[in-house]
């Protein structure tokens, strides 16, 4: 079921649409993917050709995400690239400043011109790019930078002060199969991504009856960030009349 063309873009479709090598009355198209043919009927997928990469199913070219974070006047140049986090595909987006920027800040923005699925999981900030001996961007030391874990991330644990923050907790701990978790840990940088977030959203409204927005997250992508919000806005969360805080112990 392949259509005849793009609407009214007879260059586009003069590009992605050919003529089959097969039979010429046909059409194929141009998809991007790269393959061989090993034998008669059968086609070996080797890979996209271009920069495009598939993360959590979905086809993201990094270079549209590298155009918004540079539309963020503070950040002069940005790399995108896919990175190996807890064997799963995860973005994370390398940013030249000479400023203190806030990732929340910059995570608000990127949602108001991209998916939830396009915004990196995490962010790492430079002076300077690090660069090769023959002066080129070194990729694999940017690379080598977030999978080793050197990003700066607060790893000072809190645990939760009450109950909403406990429940909180609990839905994170069992979607990320992570424990504990900090009520002031990042949810994207901790392995949260767009697929695992749905989840949660979803978690959240069903065991606490409140509706939490996804973009809700890019303001405040911490449990004590989301309880506070949880409590002070609309949302109908009613804590238990009888509730006693978790005895737990987090450093003061």
């Amino acid at each position: 079921a392949l259509a005849s063309g793009y609407h009214n873009q007879p260059e586009m479709t003069q590009e992605k649409f050919k003529p089959s090598f097969l039979d010429e009355t046909k059409t194929l198209f141009r998809t991007g993917d790269l393959g061989k043919q090993t034998a008669p009927g059968i086609i070996e997928f080797m890979g996209r050709k271009g920069n495009q990469v598939k993360v959590n199913g979905y086809r993201i070219d990094p270079g549209e995400i590298e155009y918004q974070l540079t539309r963020y006047a503070p950040i002069e140049r940005a790399i995108v690239l896919p990175v190996q986090v807890n064997n799963q595909t995860q973005l994370s987006a390398y940013c030249q400043t000479d400023k203190t920027l806030e990732i929340a800040e910059i995570r608000e923005l990127l949602a108001k011109f991209l998916p939830v699925y396009m915004i990196p999981s995490y962010f790492i900030f430079f002076k300077q790019f690090p660069l090769t001996r023959h002066g080129k961007l070194d990729l694999h030391s940017l690379r080598e930078l977030r999978e080793t874990g050197k990003s700066l991330v607060n790893s000072n644990y809190v645990a939760p002060r009450n109950y909403l923050e406990s429940n909180l907790v609990s839905i994170w701990e069992k979607i990320l199969s992570k424990h504990p978790i900090g009520i002031f840990d990042n949810f994207f940088e901790i392995g949260g991504h767009s697929l695992l977030l749905s989840r949660v959203v979803t978690r959240v409204h069903k065991e606490l009856n409140v509706s939490v927005k996804l973009a809700d997250f890019f303001k405040v992508p911490t449990i004590a960030g989301l309880a506070t919000l949880i409590s002070q806005t609309q949302y109908n969360y009613q804590e238990p009349i009888s509730a006693i805080p978790p005895q737990k112990s987090y450093p003061m």
